[in-house]
This record gives structure tokens, C-alpha cells and sequence, in this order.
């Protein structure tokens, strides 16, 4: 299995990805567009070339004296790949890349009864400073 960041070069493994994840299908323009972004990041665990587990992070603009920072929205892997590791091997990987780039932090949201989610967190090291937060939404037009 190869850990890596997917590319423009990788346009069809995503597409394939989002309907294997999804169940959607979306357009292989737009996903050629969100991997043409360089604040866009998918790091992908790849079985014989198939998407077989992601993570879906953002680089966010600071408009402070702090380092950009890295918003991951989404964590899968598919059941058959999950407690292997894989998970794991992707957030070092973003970890690594948001180093290596001098991003101030990586931070995600969770629920509090995902507790797979919440073990892998502090496996990879991730702190959660309270459990006082809320996540508020809007739906867009």
C-alpha cells in the first residue's frame, strides 16, 4: 500500500473515489480543479492504484501573525482497510507536508460518540484542549 498526496495526475482515482465513498458521481473537471488547488489537500491510501482510505484538508489563510493552518474535514477508509493503520499513515503524512511547510496546527471536528475517530486523534498525537465546544452550521443557498 502507498501513502501519498493525489494530484491533478490522479483525477480518475478521485472521481472512482467519491462514488466507491459517496455514492455520488461527480465531474472529473471539478475534481481536476479542487487537485489544481495547492491549499487542497487529499492524502490517499492506495491499493493497487484504488483509493482505499483519504484524507480531505484544507490550508486556510491567516490573516494574523501565525503560520497558515491546515482544517481537515474528513477521515475515511474503507471498512475492509480500517484498523490496519491506515488512518494513521495518512495524518502522518499530512503532518510531514504541514511541516514541512511551516503551518502553525491541523485541526479537525469530531463527535464526541465517534470513538474510533477520537482514538485515532490521540494515537496520532492530536490534543483536545476541552470539551465545551460547539459546531454551529448554516446551509448555503
Amino acid at each position: 500500500m502507498e501513502i501519498r498526496r493525489l494530484n491533478v495526475d490522479d483525477a480518475e482515482k478521485v472521481t472512482n473515489m467519491v462514488q466507491e465513498f459517496r455514492s455520488v458521481i461527480t465531474k472529473e473537471k471539478k475534481v481536476f480543479d479542487f487537485l489544481a488547488n495547492k491549499k487542497n489537500y487529499i492524502i490517499a491510501c492506495l491499493d493497487n492504484k484504488k483509493v482505499v482510505g483519504f484524507v480531505l484538508g484544507y490550508e486556510l489563510q491567516r490573516y494574523d501573525d501565525q503560520n497558515n493552518m491546515i482544517y481537515i474535514h474528513e477521515v475515511n477508509v474503507l471498512p475492509k482497510y480500517r484498523r490496519q493503520g491506515v488512518g494513521k499513515k495518512m495524518i502522518k503524512e499530512l503532518k510531514k507536508i504541514s511541516k514541512d511547510k511551516y503551518l502553525s496546527k491541523m485541526f479537525l471536528i469530531t463527535k464526541k460518540s465517534n470513538l474510533p475517530a477520537i482514538n485515532l486523534y490521540k494515537a496520532t498525537k492530536g490534543k483536545s484542549d476541552n470539551d465545551e465546544d460547539i459546531v454551529f452550521w448554516y446551509e448555503g443557498s
